[in-house]
């Protein structure tokens, strides 16, 4: 039984939630697999540090909040380090390591860090490699993940292999997103919502609450998916501006 009233407890459960919410928060937005072995350590003090206080409602919180304060500044103390040196960044993360190069395996550096033949074939078919003949080189980075560049006879052809022009592309932005307006895109765009109510009503959805998601692309396309699950993709753009009035690029 808790020794401790249980509103106090769910008080401790959100403070201790909330801070490591902002501890992970200043230490910048990486996925799980691109942290640095520092980055990962303090990520896992930080779990356990969090984990006590929860599992023992007597220990003071200010404990392991202090003590996840201290990470989080020596990790952005580390940081800066690594930005100001090349030498210390080298030494705190270490380099990377080339496996493959011009179809050659590197059997040294694979020793090195002892990495198999398993893990390096395996890498290279979640890539879409099957022979490592086609890899000019296959680099294991700093975090763990392989990176791998084909050699130039396997790769897709681009359009500037052809001498083709393309136009630049734009992200689409949305203007609905889980059923309601995105304002910030309406802003950009120079537009009001009575103007995005216009647009939907003449493809045939008469309320706003009929769709999901609503984006516009470049040429003033729209994409609309109702909450029905149906989608609608209106096409047009500069050609058509009454009835698809395209955006400025910016």
């Amino acid at each position: 039984m808790l020794e401790i009233p249980i509103w106090r407890f769910c008080l401790r459960i959100l403070i201790l939630y909330i801070a490591v919410m902002l501890a992970l928060r200043l230490m910048g937005k990486r996925e799980i697999g691109q942290l640095s072995v520092f980055d990962f350590v303090v990520s896992i003090m930080i779990a356990e540090l969090t984990a006590v206080p929860m599992e023992d409602a007597r220990r003071p919180l200010w404990i392991p909040l202090l003590a996840m304060g201290i990470l989080v500044a020596l990790q952005l103390l580390v940081a800066i380090g690594q930005l100001k040196s090349h030498r210390f960044r080298h030494w705190v993360e270490g380099e990377p390591t080339v496996l493959v190069e011009h179809g050659q395996i590197r059997d040294r550096e694979m020793r090195k860090t002892r990495y198999t033949m398993s893990d390096l074939l395996m890498q290279l078919r979640e890539q879409g490699i099957a022979d490592v003949r086609d890899v000019e080189f296959a680099i294991l980075e700093t975090s763990g993940k392989l990176s791998v560049l084909p050699k130039s006879q396997v790769r897709p052809v681009r359009p500037a292999d052809l001498g083709v022009r393309t136009e630049r592309e734009m992200i689409p932005m949305p203007l609905v997103s889980d059923g309601q307006v995105v304002q910030k895109t309406l802003q950009q765009l120079g537009r009001d919502e009575q103007w995005l109510r216009d647009e939907l009503r003449r493809r045939g959805y008469a309320r706003l609450e009929d769709v999901f998601y609503a984006s516009i692309d470049g040429n003033g396309s729209l994409f609309i998916d109702a909450v029905d699950g149906t989608s609608s993709v209106c096409r047009g753009g500069a050609s058509d501006p009454e009835r698809h009035p395209p955006h400025e690029r910016r």
